[in-house]
């Protein structure tokens, strides 16, 4: 018996299991495999909802996570009574949660910059948040991104 029938005889005789044939979409997560066995987990549709929640579907991509050079600190957090109420119509939260799933499920080349970024949640300014865009136009780019 091949491992794969073996394995689901096994988990069959411990457990009520039905049989579905092979994963193609796993927790939004597409699954393909190519001959040789290789598994690949990516996101394609779950970054275009993405892009789209947050008005950034027609934006021009970008390769990088954040712009080179950027220095997050605490001098940009809003410093008038306007800016923070300018501030609190954003999505911010909303879009670095977004974020940190994609990074949490398959994508470890945006975990330094979502860290960076969630370091300043209790405070967001504007140079957060177009970090934070810069961030949805490298998804974009690289929106075929996934893990092997």
């Amino acid at each position: 018996m091949e491992g794969e029938q073996l394995a689901k005889s096994q988990l069959g005789s411990s457990y009520e299991i039905k049989d579905l044939g092979k994963a193609k979409l796993i927790l939004n997560m597409h699954v393909d495999r190519n001959l040789l066995g290789d598994v690949t987990l990516s996101q394609h549709a779950y970054c275009e909802h993405l892009l789209k929640q947050f008005n950034m579907d027609l934006c021009s991509p970008t390769t990088t996570p954040l712009p080179p050079g950027l220095v997050l600190s605490a001098e940009d957090y809003p410093s008038t009574p306007d800016e923070v109420d300018d501030m609190k119509n954003t999505l911010f939260h909303k879009a670095l949660g977004s974020l940190m799933w994609l990074q949490v499920a398959i994508r470890p080349d945006l975990v330094y910059s979502v860290n960076k970024l969630a370091h300043f949640t209790h405070n967001p300014g504007k140079t957060y948040w177009n970090a934070l865009k810069h961030m949805l136009t490298y998804v974009k780019g690289m929106i075929d991104y996934g893990i092997t």
